[in-house]
């Protein structure tokens, strides 16, 4: 009879499924080759030391968003000053509304 790796009371590292499997967590009584293979591959996995392009492009993506969000938050709680501020950066000198002090050319 095979005895089975359980990771935990219900799982079986090499996927099988039942009520009858023999199975203990001391890895010197496994003798099913599919768990001591599972267990051997989880115990040498790699570990990377560098992030993946995917990662890289995620964490860019995540930062333009930011800054894009930053940007895009009002600079002032008054809506006619903002306004006001607008109009002032367009070019050209009669952008302002008449009967403001700035202006000086209609």
């Amino acid at each position: 009879m095979v005895i089975h790796y359980f990771a935990s009371p219900e799982n079986v590292a090499c996927g099988r499924s039942g009520s009858s499997l023999n199975g203990t967590q001391d890895l010197a009584e496994v003798s099913c080759k599919l768990c001591l293979r599972s267990v051997e591959k989880n115990a040498t996995a790699p570990v990377r030391k560098t992030p993946s392009l995917a990662e890289l492009r995620a964490a860019a993506k995540a930062e333009k968003a930011a800054a894009a969000l930053e940007q895009a938050k009002p600079s002032s709680v008054d809506p006619r000053l903002e306004w006001q501020r607008r109009l002032e950066q367009l070019p050209g000198r009669n952008r302002l509304p008449r009967g403001k002090s700035r202006q000086l050319f209609i």
